[in-house]
């Protein structure tokens, strides 16, 4: 049975708020996207499970990563059956708070399964486009050549 549209809304929607917590920094909420086994893979590591998620993303937000920036999602396509969905979307990071500008951009690629919560991700990896990789490298190098 395929999905209908109602569940391809839901799907939808739950990686829209997963991105509206984070921008938010609300832990609980995005931790809570996860089944409880369920992964986060990306650029950062690897982590399994809700304590692993919550250590990473509580560390991210407290090293400063997310101050000021909020998540643009597009392009999603939703596909699956039943009770499991797969994702994938672009994600767009802006910075907000001072002069805007793009921080980064990546395409996720997600699995998504119906629980009696609604859906939740059991994996959600990020990939994250190289153009971020190559300004760092860029500003590092500009850095070094001014001292």
């Amino acid at each position: 049975m395929s999905l209908s549209v109602e569940d391809k809304l839901e799907i939808v929607e739950l990686s829209n708020a997963h991105m509206r917590s984070l921008d938010n920094h609300d832990v609980d909420a995005w931790v809570a996207a996860w089944v409880p086994d369920g992964t986060f893979v990306a650029t950062y590591g690897t982590f399994a499970g809700h304590d692993a998620i919550r250590e990473f993303i509580n560390g991210h937000i407290a090293a400063g990563k997310e101050d000021g920036a909020r998540h643009l999602m597009t392009n999603y396509v939703v596909d699956g059956d039943g009770d499991t969905a797969s994702i994938t979307c672009a994600v767009t990071k802006l910075q907000v708070e001072k002069p805007p500008f793009i921080i980064a951009s990546g395409i996720y690629t997600d699995s998504v399964v119906r629980t009696a919560e609604g859906w939740k991700f059991a994996s959600r990896k990020l990939d994250i486009d190289n153009g971020v990789f190559a300004r760092a490298a860029a500003e590092a190098a500009a850095a070094g050549s001014q001292r």
